[in-house]
């Protein structure tokens, strides 16, 4: 329950940050934008943020304002994973900590992608989100504990 009220705060308090922004799930027959035929490219970046060893990892400039918004100190790349998927289509991450993320390309217009997220573990369900990237934009996901932080999982959308 603590992990779902820490991700659910880190996800309210992104939504200031910039281009991304998370909205209520919603049938995909809804939406009236005409969709994009060519798959999407979904990036995530798995980052150990901690307190023990301050600093950033020069391959996360980009995203030094987002983690403005958090407590820790450093924040380093573990791992960057990527795949194409198509509307309806999903791809699965690994994540340190036995997790799995599971992101499904919900739709994608001219301005945004909607994908539906879902981070899981041995013992189930852990999150279950559907959010709305903005054209080669990321949203970060932080929660699940790790050794002396947290994960921290931005999730880009390129086309």
């Amino acid at each position: 329950m603590r992990l779902l009220s820490v991700l659910s705060l880190s996800l309210s308090l992104l939504l200031t940050a910039g281009p991304v922004l998370a909205q209520p799930a919603v049938p995909a027959t809804t939406q009236t934008s005409v969709a994009f035929s060519r798959p999407v490219s979904i990036q995530m970046l798995v980052v150990h943020a901690t307190d023990s060893k301050p600093g950033l990892d020069s391959r996360l400039e980009s995203l030094k304002n987002a983690f403005g918004y958090f407590k820790y100190k450093g924040y380093w790349l573990l791992s960057a994973q990527q795949n194409s998927v198509s509307i309806g289509d999903s791809t699965t991450f690994t994540v340190e900590g036995g997790r799995r993320v599971k992101v499904t390309l919900v739709s994608v217009d001219e301005q945004r992608a909607r994908v539906r997220v879902e981070m899981s573990n041995k013992d189930g369900k852990l999150l279950d989100t559907t959010v709305s990237i903005s054209r080669n934009g990321t949203f970060v996901v932080a929660g699940p504990r790790y050794e002396d932080g947290i994960l921290m999982l931005p999730l880009r959308a390129s086309y």
